[in-house]
């Protein structure tokens, strides 16, 4: 039997893995865990003690190589089998984790403006109630020292989103074949032939064409923040619901009244995108050489 997985999708966070994750999944020929983001090549073989709001969407990565291999234990022998875990592109340590275990695997990268991707992470941070801070530019002050005391690497808006500096970590490595690289805008404007590239690439049948109609993860501002921080915050009501209704169904219902209660997005604050622009035009600049594309509207 190959090694497993066979496939990875390594990131960029808020760059449509969770759409990607859930069309691949419909593909009778893919096998991919209802367990999203893993995070084993992050932190295989660590104590995982991150502090901060949210703390707990790292320190409950998995980090043993055997519960790992059990993610896939269902997997039918002819399945191409992958996970989404887009913390790897981030992550100093996923590139020689992922070389010592599935050298050979294939990697798909979405890749969203940093710029945007950032305000992304602070709006998604503020919808899940473990942002404090109601002002983006404030946030943005903030990262060295909240990374600094070891909250979870979502903090570090304006550092998460260097993909440049991340992407030439896994070129040192792996051949450039072993990647396809998309951008966020290519997704969104073209899904069909963005997962007709990937099952090429994966080499699944690229005919077959998923259930598109439900769009995932978005991000929106509560309408009630009250309703927001009873939904995504501990509870004796949701303890209470949590000791009768299975994990799995309480987070879905969970997520669709938080849906409901999300309003349009806000625009990013003038200052904080100057602010972002100050410090990934460079990186962009950099990632544009990189992977031979003209990323200029990035910069605008």
């Amino acid at each position: 039997m190959a090694e497993r997985p066979e496939f990875l999708i390594i990131g960029a966070a808020r760059s449509g893995t969770t759409a990607l994750h859930a069309y691949l999944r419909q593909h009778p020929q893919i096998f991919m865990p209802a367990h999203k983001e893993p995070n084993f090549f992050a932190f295989e073989g660590l104590d995982l003690t991150c502090e901060g709001p949210g703390a707990d969407d790292i320190n409950n990565s998995i980090t043993r190589f055997s519960d790992y291999q059990r993610l896939f234990d269902s997997a039918p022998d002819t399945a191409t089998c992958g996970e989404a875990s887009p913390l790897y592109l981030y992550s100093e340590r996923a590139p020689a984790q992922i070389k010592r275990h599935v050298p050979n695997a294939r990697m798909v990268v979405i890749l969203r403006n940093p710029v945007e991707q950032a305000f992304s992470h602070f709006m998604y941070a503020t919808k899940q109630c473990i942002e404090p801070e109601s002002d983006f530019t404030t946030a943005l002050g903030l990262e060295n020292k909240r990374l600094a005391d070891n909250w979870q690497p979502l903090f570090g808006y304006s550092s998460f989103p260097r993909y440049a500096e991340q992407l030439s970590r896994y070129f040192a490595i792996f051949p450039k074949q072993q990647f396809l690289i998309r951008t966020y805008e290519d997704f969104q404007d073209k899904p069909n032939e963005v997962l007709k590239d990937i099952f090429g690439f994966i080499g699944v049948d690229v005919g077959f064409k998923p259930d598109m109609s439900q769009k995932l993860n978005a991000g929106g501002v509560p309408k009630n923040q009250a309703l927001q921080n009873f939904l995504m915050k501990s509870n004796p009501i949701t303890r209470a619901i949590g000791l009768v209704v299975p994990p799995a169904t309480r987070l879905r219902i969970r997520d669709r009244l938080a849906k409901l209660n999300l309003d349009r997005a806000e625009a990013m604050p003038d200052a904080a995108r100057t602010i972002l622009h100050q410090r990934l035009d460079d990186e962009i600049i950099r990632l544009e050489h990189l992977i031979a594309r003209d990323l200029s509207a990035w910069r605008q």
